[in-house]
Order: C-alpha cells, then structure tokens, then sequence
C-alpha cells in the first residue's frame, strides 16, 4: 500500500510539472522572466519562510507546554527538521520525524507528541476554511470571471458557515468524546472493522490532543494563533510578488496562501514539486497580474524560497542532532499511522 501511494504522488507530480510547463510557449521568454527580480524583495522573501517558521514553532511550543515542559528550542529543530523530510521523505513523514525528534530530545513518549501534530493539523484545516470563505467573498473578481462572482460569493458564505460548525463540533467533541467515540462506532460499521478501527484511533489521536490542551479556552487560543501563523505567510507571497514587479492586495495574497495549502494536501512527490507550482500559476494567472511566464516564474522562485532553506537547515540540524535521514525514516516507518493497513 505504501509503494502504491509513493508511485501515485511521482505520477501525479509528474502530470502537474507537464501542466505547468505546457503554458510555456517560448522558453526563451520563460527564462528573461527571472532577469531584473529585485534582490532586495527577494531577500525579504526567504525572511519571511523564517518568520512563518517562528510562528509555526512558537505554537506547537505552546501545545506542547500544556502537557509537558520543554525548550522552546526543541519545537523549533524539530519543526525545521519536519519541513526537510517532508521536503525530501514521501507521504510526509516529516510530520512522525518531528515527533521522534522532540521525543529523543525531552526524553518523552512519542504517543502524545504526536498528538499535538494530529491537533495541529486540524487547526490549520480550520484556519484555512475560514480563510477561503473570506477570499471567495471579497476578493476583487476579474472581468473576465465575472460569472463566477455570484458562485464564488456563495461558496464564500457556506465556507463561513462551516467554519462555525466545525468549531461548534470541536468544542462539543471536547466536552463530549465518549458519546462522540460511541456515534462513530455505529456510523462506520457498515464499512468495515477494519476502516471502523482506523477511524475511532485517529479520533482517539485527536481526543487525546484535546485533553492535552487543558483547558476549553486555550482551543479559541491556538485557534487565533493558527489564523495569525497563516497571515503571516503572507510576507514571502508579497514580497516575492514585488520582486517581479508587482504589488499584491491583502486578498490577492490570501487567495495564494490558500492555493498553497490545497497543494500541499494533494498527494505528490516529497516537497509539493508541480502541485504547488500549477496551482500557484494558475492563482496568478486568475489575478491576471502577470504573463503565463511570469506566472510560473513567480511559482518556481516562491517553491524554491521554502524548499531550499528549510532543507539545507534542516538538513544541518541534523547533522547537529546526530540524526541520518534514513534513521529518522525508518522511525517514522515504525510510527506510521495504522491507514496502511487498510
């Protein structure tokens, strides 16, 4: 099952790379499209990766704090070192490395390390609904799309509404697991034992992140912190834009953030290679503020500010932990969620 999945990310890897580079027509423009980027824009651009880091670090610490005592240095080696092995590990391990590495390094159990990742991970899924529903509802919709303005308001408004159930749901989850558990027994039955079993110990997973949180309120806590992690991914999508020339809106932005996470949650080779970069062109191309070339240049060079620094750093903080990849692969295989059993 798990070469299966590996093969379906390279192919599909491979198919978006083809539907990025079909929108090429002369690669000799392609190329001048990189000429006269303004240096300083990019510099600030592979800044502000290391402030999203920050960020991402300082509310995993946060999660971890109620439950454990730790540095503050170990959330963030062992968030960079998940950004390098999700950057060149398939299905992305990065997210069990990182939980090894805490693990090893506060001599804690792994169980509820991970926890906090499965938590993490729902917030960021919340984070992101509620940030589409904004874009889908102000954006400034081009001419050319203007028939889509009354779909995209609508959407925008039942991405609102979602948004609300969901934290409803999370909160009534909170006070109310066992009947929670007990509702999806009955539910997922007719599918199976097996796919039964997967479901109750991912939301198992997901219940013990909840407890670890401690208290109800710190949940509307890590969920301002998740919305305020997301904003700042906007400082490398400006300043990249203003290295080729162009000066993004706030909901301009938005959108493209958005695009990205949808591109990181489609299975494909380790890094997002072609799924981040269609879908990022084709974001621009939406905006109409740049060339078919432009608009893949633009890709390329902001894929390349993530990919590149976080895996050379995370690379030599693994060299610092006394870690090899493929140790930390193989933990990770250990640690693999029961979903390829299925």
């Amino acid at each position: 099952m798990k070469r299966f999945r590996v093969w379906i990310g390279l192919g599909l890897s491979g198919i978006f790379i083809w539907l990025a580079l079909r929108q090429v027509k002369d690669f000799g423009i392609f190329v001048s499209a990189f000429q006269g980027l303004k240096i300083w824009a990019l510099g600030l651009g592979i800044l502000g990766y290391f402030v999203v880091f920050l960020f991402r670090a300082w509310r995993w610490h946060y999660i971890l704090l109620s439950q454990m005592r730790l540095k503050f240095s170990s959330s963030f080696i062992g968030l960079i070192i998940c950004y390098m092995a999700n950057n060149l590990l398939p299905l992305r391990a990065g997210e069990l490395v990182r939980a090894v590495v805490v693990a090893r390094r506060e001599k804690k159990s792994f169980s509820p390390v991970f926890a906090t990742v499965v938590l993490e991970r729902v917030f960021d899924s919340l984070a992101i609904i509620f940030f589409l529903a904004m874009t889908l509802l102000w954006i400034e919709v081009p001419e050319q799309f203007g028939d889509l303005r009354a779909v995209m308001r609508k959407g925008g408004i039942a991405g609102l509404a979602l948004a609300l159930v969901l934290i409803m749901v999370l909160y009534g989850f909170y006070y109310f697991q066992d009947n929670f558990l007990n509702w999806t027994k009955i539910l997922t039955k007719p599918f199976g034992k097996k796919i039964q079993e997967f479901v109750l110990k991912e939301l198992e997973k997901f219940a013990q992140g909840l407890v670890i949180l401690g208290k109800p309120s710190r949940i509307l806590v890590v969920m301002m912190m998740s919305l305020l992690v997301w904003l700042v991914n906007l400082i490398p999508i400006w300043a990249v834009g203003i290295g080729f020339g162009v000066r993004f809106g706030f909901m301009d932005c938005l959108l493209l953030v958005v695009l990205g996470a949808f591109s990181a949650s489609i299975p494909a080779a380790p890094g997002f290679w072609g799924t981040f970069h269609w879908i990022t062109s084709e974001g621009i191309k939406f905006l109409g503020v740049l060339s078919l070339n432009q608009a893949l240049a633009y890709a390329i060079v902001l894929h390349s500010f993530y990919f590149f620094p976080s895996t050379l750093l995370g690379l030599i903080l693994l060299w610092r932990e006394g870690y090899t990849l493929g140790e930390l692969e193989n933990k990770a295989e250990q640690a693999q969620p029961d979903l390829e059993k299925i």
